[in-house]
């Protein structure tokens, strides 16, 4: 069976962002070994653009098509996974991101082609879903899948339960790590990356997702070897921008060492050439170390 992600992310200039995102659930989906031999993975779809040039990237049937869903790319998702469930109606349309509502039952009445939304983290709830859909053509049971809503019929039904975040952060491999990214590199794009050492907020701010309507007040972590060799892989294939995609930079003693091991890492390849943090939002002699030293 055939997946297709779709993540289309913020142009800026000439730079486009890397399909973090997608590289993720596609690299933890793939350490299960029925995924691998069940599933095929077609190239991301990255890049905003008309809805019949997206469409046009759909080179065969896709089985199940993923969305990525941010405020500024909704409108463009939501007009693509419409037109792919008239094409291929039995296509599997799987909705996450920040910009899918919590509680979705009144989206996915509002927008009837969407068949499953996964709420917070989405890496485990993802690989589940390809898993039940083996086997299921034009059906399929998501009963008891945590982290979900889904349609079942005319009547869509929602977990009973939240889904337990991820304690060790390393279980998810990386997808700049599995080279999921470098056959794009030379495409004559200039790329942009995200990296991502923690998840989680602590401050459970109303206009704010970081604490996922409070689900991620706790921090979990990536270790610093896995953050290291993602800053290494930026730095080894000249990416000119890394964005930091933490929630406060410079809150915890560690973040030193990385923002050591940054300014490290572009002296040795004379990149990445910008890193973009959001700083910790209360101000405190160690942010202001860890802003010195970039």
């Amino acid at each position: 069976m055939l997946v297709y992600f779709n993540e289309f992310n913020v142009v800026c200039g000439k730079y486009r962002y890397l399909p973090y995102n997608s590289g993720l659930l596609r690299a933890y989906a793939e350490t299960d070994p029925i995924i691998r031999s069940e599933y095929e993975f077609a190239p991301f779809i990255f890049e905003m653009d008309s809805v019949p040039n997206v469409l046009a990237k759909y080179s065969r049937p896709p089985d199940v098509a993923a969305f990525s869903v941010s405020m500024w790319n909704e409108q463009l998702n939501l007009a693509v996974a419409k037109e792919v469930k008239v094409r291929w109606p039995r296509c599997l349309i799987v909705f996450g991101g920040c910009h899918v509502p919590h509680y979705p039952e009144f989206y996915m009445m509002e927008h009837p082609f969407i068949d499953v939304c996964v709420k917070a983290e989405g890496e485990e709830a993802f690989r589940e879903i390809l898993l039940r859909r083996i086997g299921c053509p034009s059906t399929w049971d998501f009963s008891g899948l945590l982290g979900v809503t889904y349609r079942r019929g005319n009547e869509l039904v929602s977990s009973a339960g939240e889904r337990t975040f991820a304690k060790d952060l390393d279980k998810f491999p990386s997808p700049y790590m599995t080279g999921f990214f470098d056959g794009m590199l030379n495409d004559g794009h200039q790329w942009q990356a995200i990296i991502e050492t923690n998840r989680g907020c602590p401050f459970d701010c109303s206009f704010c997702y970081w604490a996922q309507g409070g689900l991620a007040l706790k921090y979990k972590f990536h270790s610093l070897d896995y953050v290291k060799a993602e800053i290494d892989w930026c730095g080894k294939h000249h990416i000119p921008y890394v964005f930091g995609a933490d929630s406060n930079w410079g809150m915890h003693h560690r973040d030193k060492e990385l923002s050591e091991y940054m300014v490290e890492t572009k002296r040795r390849y004379g990149y990445p050439d910008k890193f973009r943090v959001c700083f910790g939002k209360n101000t405190d002699e160690k942010i202001f170390q860890v802003a010195s030293i970039l």
